[in-house]
């Protein structure tokens, strides 16, 4: 008995199941806003295109001028020269650049130039009776180079020999709350008029 006993004190000293372990909840992430601030520099700009996978080789920075441009990276992309103009200000960038959106180049000009903010991005040749139109394989090196300079510096605008979509300028805006039509008042049902009540006739 006293064997008995001390077997039931022991189990109940052991207690139940252990607590189990604390889950793990895990913290969202926080992705950061890629967009520049005003003014940006050339050199982030370039550091940008690099970290996205173009392959660009630098050759040299310049400055133009009076002082604008404040500074120029003077690369090759493709094979085509490419340019990463920082100026001092918009508006020091927008004297120079008085052309409207999806405007064409002529000669003389870059087939590729795109403004954003007070930097202006420009790629290919200016020789030539015109400019020349990017291959395919250019083409698609246009398409990735707007897709990192488009969240970088967007609003863009661009002047070029191809048409430029910009994916800030296409996205999808946010649906308005629909809102539901309010009931129909319910007509109430007209009285029936009851039968009247016939005589009975007497014997």
């Amino acid at each position: 008995m006293a064997a008995l006993v001390a077997a039931v004190l022991a189990a109940t000293a052991c207690g139940g199941p252990p607590p189990s372990s604390p889950v793990a909840v895990a913290t969202p992430r926080i992705t950061p806003n890629p967009h520049l601030a005003s003014p940006a520099t050339a050199d982030q700009v370039f550091r940008a295109l690099s970290a996205g996978g173009l392959r660009i080789v630098a050759n040299n920075a310049v400055t133009g001028e009076n002082g604008e441009p404040v500074k120029r990276i003077n690369a090759t992309f493709m094979g085509w020269p490419l340019d990463v103009a920082q100026y001092s200000t918009t508006d020091a960038l927008d004297q120079v650049t008085q052309w409207k959106n999806g405007e064409k180049p002529t000669q003389g000009e870059e087939p590729i130039a795109i403004v954003g903010l007070n930097i202006l991005v420009t790629w290919g040749p200016t020789t030539g009776a015109t400019p020349p139109a990017p291959d395919p394989q250019k083409a698609a090196g246009l398409d990735r180079l707007v897709a990192i300079l488009d969240p970088l510096l967007s609003p863009l605008r661009a002047r070029t020999v191809v048409p430029v979509t910009f994916p800030s300028a296409t996205a999808a805006p946010t649906a308005a709350p629909s809102v539901a039509p309010s009931p129909k008042p319910t007509t109430k049902p007209k009285p029936t008029t009851k039968p009247k009540a016939t005589a009975t006739p007497k014997h």
